[in-house]
């Protein structure tokens, strides 16, 4: 009796000390700066339109002193300062990426990939599933993520009788890398209680054959939650040590600030788990959180913006991605073999939207009385228009002042809809990724004339909107000089000649668009985006000024360190294949 009662108690004693290790190994430990730090010696770009460029800048506990001249900076330092020399490096306000899933990505980082950023073809896919099912799987069960037909060419929709010929004696899930479809074999169908009979949450659907027979196919967010709840959860801990690193990836992409959209885990405290997080003192970012519905109290209030990890806003759905047949356009799809091949959509699809009117003007009405700024996703016009009659009705009812609602993604958001939300107070962030990623695709989803007005960012901007530009990592890699550079070419990866051109951003907007604007989009224009007296010392520091240099030379511009509250950031990274044998071990311990 007193061994099978000692035996839980030195396993929860090893998954602490191992967690623990784990977390030591792995965590950064930033070097800590003088209280008194003055910056010399490079460009300075302030991004502050009234003091545009600086010679130095005097920082003081955390906060901006002055941005002057090296005389005037050093009239003002004390006996103690430290003297950082730029080397002729440009220093910015550091990057913001104000649409991120963090937490998603750093568990998604722990299953087996199969995305097309490292698969060349469907075989590839193919043996990277099996070794993951040779691995073990985490928990017993199998889990892939980034299955991308329209990035490889040859990855047709797997079978039911595929995915259960691939992984006979444990559950297999495979997410899209979107993550608007995901594959499920019969053990997880089954262990999810899924049967042709269940019925899919609105807006998603549990995708059947035409006998009515389950495909194990399962469309958009709803029913994707469906099936990934029944995934036994990890060890109390692992989501905070996968998330802990987590941000030194993008600290080490030159952001100092995020905006977590959704904590979509299995957790019974997904908030309380990433806010553990974000406010170590150590923590290489800031971040702000835009909320699911069901994880705020009925009664509830944000958080002040400059609050880290505080929550400021709450994330819906409206529609779902291009590259899985669920943006709800105001015309079909076009109807070519990628779109009814390989995406197995039908004639003339239209995609559904996830709220019904009255419903989701209900939810809306809900959040903006509370004070909350309300983020959709939203891809087509259809999409937009539910969004924007619900703000209107809202500001009717409480007609409330700089409320920043925010419209997500915009992928073929129209002009008309731009002015509209730009007289309703919203603002918009979009995925550009899609033009770089998927650019050569597009043209067979919705058309050329469509693709000449796809992420319309300067349209948003001659509305009188400010922008800002986002990864939505981990739907596209952590990336802050791609995207600007994406933002101001336009061009594919695979493409030789740009994308609807007239939409393409100067140096100096879409360096706005990652800074100035994107901190006010996150309401914290008065803590960080530019290098002003009396905001935080939060800096990214380059080996050359992206505002002259050429767009095509933009990813080489090294990003050599990034400053938090006027302390430098470190970043240690780890080997991927170590770091997923100590989760598989943490995840299989109990």
């Amino acid at each position: 009796m007193m061994q099978k009662r000692k035996l839980p108690i030195i396993t929860a004693i090893f998954v602490v000390l191992a967690l623990s290790f784990l977390v030591f190994c792995f965590w950064i430990q930033p070097p800590h700066a003088s209280k008194e730090t003055l910056f010399v010696g490079g460009t300075i770009v302030t991004m502050d339109d009234k003091n545009p460029t600086a010679e130095a800048v005097l920082v003081r506990n955390g906060r901006i002193i002055s941005a002057t001249t090296e005389a005037a900076a050093r009239a003002l330092a004390t006996d103690d300062v430290e003297v950082v020399d730029l080397n002729g490096q440009t220093m910015l306000p550091g990057f913001i990426e104000p649409h991120t899933h963090p937490m998603s990505a750093a568990t998604l980082g722990a299953v087996t990939d199969v995305s097309g950023f490292t698969n060349k073809n469907r075989a590839e896919v193919i043996e990277s599933l099996k070794a993951g099912v040779a691995e073990g799987g985490n928990n017993g069960w199998v889990v892939a993520y980034g299955w991308d037909p329209v990035m490889l060419p040859d990855l047709h929709v797997p079978t039911l009788e595929e995915l259960d010929a691939l992984s006979p004696d444990m559950p297999m899930v495979i997410l899209t890398q979107m993550m608007h479809d995901a594959y499920a074999n019969s053990l997880a169908l089954e262990a999810a209680g899924i049967t042709k009979d269940t019925e899919a949450p609105q807006g998603s659907e549990f995708m059947k054959d035409k006998n009515g027979e389950l495909t194990g196919t399962v469309r958009e967010v709803g029913a994707i939650g469906v099936l990934m709840n029944a995934i036994p959860k990890p060890p109390e801990g692992a989501y905070k040590y996968l998330l802990a690193t987590q941000f030194p990836k993008y600290a080490q992409a030159g952001y100092t600030t995020l905006g977590a959209m959704g904590i979509v885990i299995q957790s019974d405290d997904p908030l309380g788990d990433y806010q553990a997080v974000t406010r170590m003192d150590n923590a290489p970012v800031r971040s702000v959180i835009y909320a699911l519905p069901n994880q705020l109290p009925e009664t509830s209030k944000p958080d002040d913006n400059s609050e880290q990890g505080g929550v400021i806003g709450v994330k819906f759905w409206m529609d779902g991605s291009p590259f899985a047949g669920g943006a709800a356009f105001q015309e079909p799809y076009e109807n070519t073999e990628l779109v009814k091949e390989r995406l197995h959509l039908g004639h003339n699809h239209l995609a559904a939207l996830n709220y019904d009117q009255d419903n989701f003007e209900a939810l809306f009405q809900k959040y903006h009385d509370q004070g909350y700024q309300v983020a959709v996703h939203v891809q087509g016009e259809r999409a937009v228009k539910r969004v924007l009659d619900a703000a209107e009705t809202a500001l009717k009812v409480n007609p409330r002042v700089d409320h920043r609602h925010r419209l997500e993604h915009g992928a073929l958001i129209s002009k008309e809809q731009l002015e509209r939300a730009h007289s309703l107070g919203m603002t918009t962030s979009f995925f550009v990724d899609h033009v770089y990623f998927y650019g050569h695709a597009l043209g067979d989803l919705v058309g050329q004339e469509r693709v000449n007005r796809y992420m319309p960012l300067k349209t948003a901007l001659n509305t009188g909107q400010k922008v800002s530009v986002h990864t939505d990592n981990p739907a596209s890699p952590i990336g802050s000089l791609r995207v600007m550079r994406t933002a101001r070419q336009r061009l594919s990866r695979t493409g030789s000649q740009p994308m609807a051109t007239p939409e393409a951003l100067s140096p100096e907007e879409a360096l706005k668009a990652m800074t100035i604007d994107a901190a006010w989009q996150l309401g914290l224009e008065h803590e960080t985006g530019s290098i002003t007296a009396g905001k935080s010392a939060d800096f990214v520091i380059l080996s050359d000024n992206p505002l002259t240099t050429r767009d095509a030379d933009l990813e080489n511009i090294k990003i050599t360190q990034t400053w938090l509250r006027g302390q430098p950031t470190e970043w240690r990274l780890f080997n991927q294949n170590s770091f997923k044998a100590a989760v598989n071990i943490i995840w299989n311990m109990l």
